[in-house]
């Protein structure tokens, strides 16, 4: 294996020369993302910068403050050169360990990216060294563009950082950029090729070397060609998006905001999911009722999941299409008797559901929402903190002058599960005497509005959601954060493209599941049998049977995927992660480590979906959720491949997935929708 060194000043271009060299088969060693690694979890070097630095360099709960850091050697010459010698030493055993892992991958080459390639004596690791050069001019003008600073910031950036003569002199090879993306993509490539020993189409190229911008027309534009023939393209949606998209995407993601915003939990989101069907002709399907192609009908399971089906004009036993997601979301539970007082404060117990960060779920507003049924099975609908006159709820966290045996913990275990007590009141009942007064207040308030008793919360279910709606993101409006991005950016999308459907060919079928957050287990979730139910009585009605129908069908799995996050790039795997504004992701297999779990599509269902979202005009991407390593998790696909349907999972690309507030994408909740179309549309 080669390891290539790459430099230069900021604004060059290395960005486009290293994802040139990954697409070319390099694994990359970003030291700058290994630098920010270390110093958020590498306790020998934060021991030793405490050493020479001292506690100011740290905040209140024990984490590096870079800033405080970069103020502490701002201006001291000694301090710079000991900061530099510390951190040095430990990024380059990082970089031995990356490369040895680059050498058990079987890579042909290992590319280091470090802007202090020379100064760090990383070079001396390499077997070669490219310097990217690009004219000042040139350099100011992306820095500006890149990092929203002005020209004379820009300026002291370039002039902070060595000299061209300083690259020329201590590289192998210097590349110089004059501006066409395409001439440098060739002069990488050409020169990728010459480091591994290939054969290459450019000239050759002698040591310590100039690479100048040189190639013919014709070389610009047979090369032109064979990169749009034979490589894959990952371009930005907004590249490609039209206008009358883009008016499409926008009124899209306002109905989407009213589905997030108005379905807090799967009860609420059946509800308003029958609301919208009946409003497009969509009526209850009872079994053994005559169907008809072009008829619109809908099951609700128990208040908790919906399905909805659109018969096609051919019969059932050719195949249905399925887009299958879920309406459950992580949040936090109200325990069977929830209510206590202690130090005159009154709290719920909960239990929280499905895969949170318990750190998150602290000190910020709260509501509840659920129902309680009542012993005699009369049902009361519960929903507190989002009107505008609510009262909303909390759940503390100790102040930070006390908190220094917490910070102290690992974060999974900084906020244990029994302190997620939600503060619901402090007023007491009045009265001269008793005990257990504020909890008597909470109670007869409760009495008073819902007219329930303590008792009562044993048959309830109560729920604890973030409070606030969804809200558009970013000075250009581009991403939406709320709460239930996962997975409900997915069931508007089924939702949506089934409630536009005129007469398809094939019949096709919304799922809207329960449970996916817990293992799709019980009588509402993907595991279940209500699914297989409602679609057998279709099938009867064509008396055809249920497994030719299952046979010949195919389900999109439509759950939310990882989207890459650059704060956090050392969990990622860059070349197979989705990214935000690439459009709807597609995961071949999910699962954890070695697929374990995992529902693997064919090659041939992907091939399948590839041709079905090309002709539609969808943007698309592959997606896989973090390093091998890293974890993984699971959809409904596995149980719907075990009915015998062909079944690739497919979802939003999802920034800080399971938390309160989760963030994604218009055009990449648009993309889905339009994918979901395309699945229902098939022939």
């Amino acid at each position: 294996m080669k390891v290539i060194g790459i430099t230069g000043p900021t604004g060059a271009g290395k960005t486009t020369a290293l994802r040139c060299m990954e697409r070319l088969g390099a694994r990359i060693v970003d030291c700058d993302a290994v630098y920010h690694s270390l110093l958020r979890t590498s306790r020998p070097l934060l021991e030793e910068l405490r050493s020479r630095f001292g506690e100011g360099i740290f905040n209140a709960d024990g984490a590096l403050e870079r800033k405080l850091l970069g103020q502490t050697v701002y201006g001291n010459k000694a301090a710079m050169a000991d900061l530099n010698r510390i951190t040095h030493r430990y990024v380059a055993e990082e970089v031995e360990r990356l490369l040895a892992l680059g050498q058990l991958e079987g890579r042909s080459a290992t590319v280091i990216d470090a802007i202090a390639l020379i100064e760090g004596g990383v070079s001396a690791r390499c077997d070669a060294t490219i310097a990217i050069l690009a004219p000042e001019e040139q350099c100011v003008k992306r820095i500006m563009a890149r990092e929203g600073v002005d020209e004379v910031y820009a300026r002291a950036r370039i002039k902070a950082q060595q000299g061209d003569d300083f690259y020329r002199s201590a590289c192998t090879y210097t590349v110089s950029n004059d501006g066409e993306e395409e001439a440098l993509i060739f002069q990488i490539t050409s020169l990728y090729h010459k480091i591994l020993g290939m054969s290459s189409a450019a000239e050759t190229l002698q040591r310590k070397t100039t690479v100048r911008s040189e190639c013919t027309m014709e070389e610009k534009d047979l090369y032109k060609q064979k990169c749009e023939a034979l490589l894959a393209t990952d371009k930005n949606g907004y590249e490609s998006l039209s206008e009358q998209d883009e008016q499409a995407m926008t009124e899209y993601c306002a109905a989407y905001k009213r589905f997030l915003d108005r379905g807090k939990t799967e009860r609420e989101c059946v509800a308003y999911t029958i609301a919208l069907a009946e409003e497009r002709g969509f009526r209850p399907y009872r079994r053994g009722t005559a169907i008809q192609p072009g008829d619109k009908l809908y099951r609700v399971n128990r208040g908790k999941a919906v399905m909805l089906a659109v018969i096609g004009a051919e019969p059932m036993d050719s195949g249905i299409n399925i887009c299958a997601a879920h309406i459950d979301s992580p949040r936090l539970d109200l325990k069977p008797a929830p209510l206590y007082e202690d130090a005159e404060m009154a709290y719920f117990k909960t239990h929280y559901y499905g895969g949170i960060r318990k750190y998150q779920w602290v000190t910020i507003p709260l509501e509840l929402h659920g129902v309680v049924v009542k012993k005699d099975g009369s049902t009361v609908p519960v929903s507190v903190g989002d009107g505008e006159n609510d009262p909303q709820f909390v759940i503390t966290d100790l102040l930070p002058h006390l908190a220094g045996d917490q910070s102290k913990k690992p974060l999974g275990d900084a906020i244990p599960g029994e302190s997620l007590n939600l503060l619901i009141g402090s007023r007491p009942f009045k009265c001269d005497k008793g005990s257990n007064k504020v909890k008597l207040q909470i109670m007869d308030l409760l009495h008073e509005k819902y007219g329930i008793t303590e008792d009562d919360f044993i048959s309830a279910e109560l729920s604890v959601v973030p409070a606030g709606k969804a809200v558009d993101l970013g000075f250009d409006r581009s991403l939406i954060g709320g709460y239930g991005h996962d997975d409900r950016s997915c069931s508007y999308a089924a939702l949506a493209a089934i409630l536009a459907l005129g007469t398809p060919a094939k019949t096709a079928v919304c799922m809207l599941a329960d449970k996916e957050e817990i293992g799709s287990a019980g009588v509402t979730g993907m595991k279940g049998a209500a699914f297989d139910t409602f679609i057998s009585d279709l099938c009867d009605a064509q008396r055809v049977q249920l497994k030719t129908c299952y046979e010949n069908a195919f389900c999109l799995s439509a759950d939310v995927t990882a989207a890459f996050d650059p704060s956090f790039p050392e969990v990622y795997e860059k070349r197979n992660s989705a990214r935000i504004n690439h459009g709807l992701g597609f995961c071949k297999y999910t699962g954890a480590r070695g697929k374990s779990g995992a529902s693997d599509a064919s090659a041939e269902v992907v091939a399948y979906v590839r041709r079905l979202m090309d002709e539609a005009g969808v943007l698309w991407q592959m997606a896989e959720l973090g390093k091998v390593d890293a974890g993984g998790g699971g959809t409904v696909a596995a149980y719907m491949a075990e009915r015998d349907i062909n079944t690739l999972d497919a979802g939003v690309p999802v920034l800080s997935m399971h938390a309160p507030f989760e963030v994604v994408s218009k055009l990449d909740c648009y993309m889905t929708y339009r994918g979901m179309r395309a699945v229902y549309d098939a022939k």
